[in-house]
């Protein structure tokens, strides 16, 4: 089976590259945009989700499309539907162009209405995705960390190494639930594996849901290092992106703030009953992250 993987150079693209070469069982296609993802035994094709002749030759005789590229920071909201939306609509023309046959797209759990640009962008291309007339699979990740990943609750996990100071969006009372690279990767290794699985929108959430204060408090507890926690109202950061934003700074995003504390669907029944799926606890994970890379 010929797989093509979008967003390969990504800290999930490449996890999965990884465990996908291990089975020995797939031919793999990687499409790279601007980050080399070389990759011994794979192939690699140039290109970006805005240029439809670079797509159409990707997708040339894949049987499946892993769609992981995306638009995930930008001061622009418009950027997000630009690249998001309409890269997602060119994507899925040129695997219908290809008779490719399935489709698994990396959603978010942040994928609604409430959850700013980026997750109405994502809640479109999932839309488009369910209309395509492909065999479809969307995951919904929630807050992903692994060893050296460089956002979200991966930025997290290092600001509470390295700072003994730690700023909270609002009052931290928001739900999260962790969830490892490694298992995500694992679902997605087991769906390609079972062509069976379709028309499925699954969340990939870890199995624990916490609060950020929570979850800074855990952080800190793993690492053996005291934090103190300070809270800035949410008018206020507003406003100092809003500045940064001027500058045109990327230290943050208006964007982040909506993705963060929309209240996102954690629950992981419907994904245990249709694939094996255990994951785990961040002290195990991270653990386990570690390890590897040591």
């Amino acid at each position: 089976m010929k797989i093509l993987i979008t967003g390969a150079s990504s800290t999930l693209g490449k996890n999965l590259t990884l465990e996908l070469l291990k089975t020995e069982q797939f031919s793999i296609r990687l499409l790279e945009h601007r980050s080399p993802t070389l990759k011994e035994n794979c192939e690699i094709f140039q290109g970006g989700l805005q240029d439809m002749d670079s797509l159409d030759k990707a997708c040339s005789e894949v049987n499946t499309v892993v769609h992981l590229a995306a638009l995930t920071h930008s001061s622009s909201g418009k950027a997000y539907f630009e690249i998001n939306e309409k890269g997602t609509k060119n994507l899925i023309a040129a695997c219908k162009e290809n008779n490719v046959r399935r489709f698994i797209f990396v959603s978010s759990a942040a994928a609604l209405e409430e959850g700013g640009d980026y997750g109405v962008s994502k809640l479109r291309c999932e839309e488009l995705v369910k209309k395509s007339g492909l065999a479809w699979v969307i995951l919904r990740p929630s807050e992903v960390y692994g060893v050296k990943m460089e956002e979200g609750i991966g930025k997290l996990v290092a600001w509470v190494k390295k700072f003994p100071i730690i700023p909270v969006i609002g009052d931290g009372s928001y739900f999260l639930s962790p969830v490892s690279v490694d298992d995500v990767v694992q679902v997605m290794v087991e769906i390609l594996k079972n062509d069976s699985i379709g028309k499925e929108i699954l969340n990939l959430c870890g199995p624990e849901k916490m609060t950020m204060n929570e979850l800074i408090d855990r952080l800190a507890q793993i690492q053996k290092v005291k934090v103190k926690k300070i809270f800035f109202p949410i008018w206020f950061v507003r406003l100092g992106i809003g500045i940064l934003s001027f500058f045109k700074s990327s230290l943050a995003f208006s964007d982040q703030i909506p993705r963060l504390l929309c209240k996102k669907d954690q629950l992981i029944d419907k994904t245990q009953a249709i694939i094996p799926y255990t994951p785990r606890k961040i002290e195990e994970g991270l653990f386990s992250s570690q390890t590897k890379e040591t």
